[in-house]
């Protein structure tokens, strides 16, 4: 039976991550934005910042979680959960819950199985991930067009990809941030004195490795800018090591994991971006909207977003030497920079949180309906 366009959906959403990501920004406000167009959705999620902060604002949510991805109590529990919940949609938007909840949609008798795919790893290269990649799966959202190339090269075919772009909240379209702590207080810098900033996981594909030394390069230059990294992750002991070795304990402040994030970005100078591998980074979304100069590598669907001149600077991965005179140029050219990040404003209004929940329903109706994946 074909759905009629408008009438509201039933999502059951599925993720395992334990912490707070961009991940799991883009999935409640996904739920947030369905919800207020009438939709109706479940959330199963582990016990974390995701199903508290979702529960909170009133949405419905269950506690799930699973021990890996062949957990099949794990998949079991989650096939109970969606056919009490009689989902028509399955949304899965974790690697886990890839490799769980696909199953367990089908199990339930769930109509259309999506799986939101936010990096741009490659995918098929041993026999799990080959396995995992040809489950009946009948839409995949790429935030990019880097991760479709992934994904495509990997084997998906095409009409099962969709590109459906991360979103972020564009200043006045939500509640204020909270209030931030004074960025050059924090990290030692003089009044007015330039910071660089990061927000990113300490991970391995965000190369904090690298920025560390186009670091050394730009505080020989300019030896009063300060560099904060706001993020916490596996890496950061190893990164605290090298950051001792290179004697730049002064220079590079590691803030951990802040609530206050989004008001600590507003005050960057710049924000940088070394990753070599990268999806679709909503922190660098979020610098645009708040104004914020951009300097990143071009991997992934970076330069989705980036236009290196117009936008703000890309530069290679792993380059940290192009890194450093990228981010030297844009202190040293601040009228360059303001123009850039002006322009930057503006393009950005196409990654909104709107945007995104528009794009991610119309793919629901298009599986519901039976019609391939929109082309990029």
């Amino acid at each position: 039976m074909r759905r009629r366009r408008g009438l509201p959906v039933r999502i059951a959403h599925l993720d395992t991550g334990r912490t707070w990501r961009g991940g799991q920004a883009q999935v409640l406000r996904l739920l947030r934005g369905l919800a207020a167009g009438g939709h109706e959705c479940l959330l199963l999620a582990p016990r974390g910042p995701l199903l508290e902060r979702a529960a909170a604002v009133g949405l419905q949510a269950a506690a799930w979680s699973a021990l890996g991805e062949w957990d099949l109590l794990a998949a079991l529990r989650a096939a109970v959960a969606l056919r009490r919940f009689d989902a028509e949609v399955a949304h899965c938007h974790s690697a886990h819950a890839h490799a769980l909840g696909v199953p367990a949609a089908r199990l339930a008798g769930v109509r259309a199985v999506v799986v939101s795919r936010r990096v741009d790893f490659a995918v098929g290269w041993n026999p799990l991930s080959r396995l995992k990649y040809r489950m009946p799966v009948d839409r995949y959202l790429c935030i990019s067009r880097g991760v479709m190339d992934v994904m495509r090269q990997g084997g998906v075919p095409q009409e099962r990809l969709a590109l459906v772009p991360s979103g972020v909240e564009l200043p006045g379209s939500e509640a204020p941030a909270p209030a931030a702590a004074d960025l050059r207080a924090l990290v030692g810098a003089a009044p007015g004195a330039p910071v660089i900033g990061t927000v990113a996981a300490l991970a391995p594909h965000k190369d904090h490795a690298n920025l560390l030394q186009a670091v050394v390069e730009v505080v020989r230059a300019r030896p009063e800018v300060r560099f904060a990294w706001v993020g916490e992750g596996e890496c950061r002991a190893d990164l605290e090591r090298q950051r001792a070795a290179l004697g730049l304990e002064e220079h590079v402040r590691l803030l951990g994991f802040r609530e206050d994030a989004l008001g600590l970005l507003a005050q960057f100078s710049v924000f940088a971006l070394s990753s070599y591998l990268e999806g679709l980074c909503t922190s660098l979304l979020d610098a645009q909207a708040l104004g914020v100069p951009v300097v990143a590598t071009a991997v992934g669907g970076v330069p989705d977003v980036v236009e290196d001149g117009v936008t703000g600077r890309l530069v290679p991965g792993r380059d940290p030497r192009a890194l450093a005179l990228a981010l030297l140029e844009t202190l040293a050219e601040p009228e360059a920079a303001r123009r850039r990040a002006a322009r930057a404003r503006e393009t950005v209004r196409g990654f909104s949180a709107e945007r995104m929940v528009e794009r991610t329903l119309e793919e629901y109706r298009a599986v519901l309906s039976g019609r391939p994946g929109a082309p990029p």
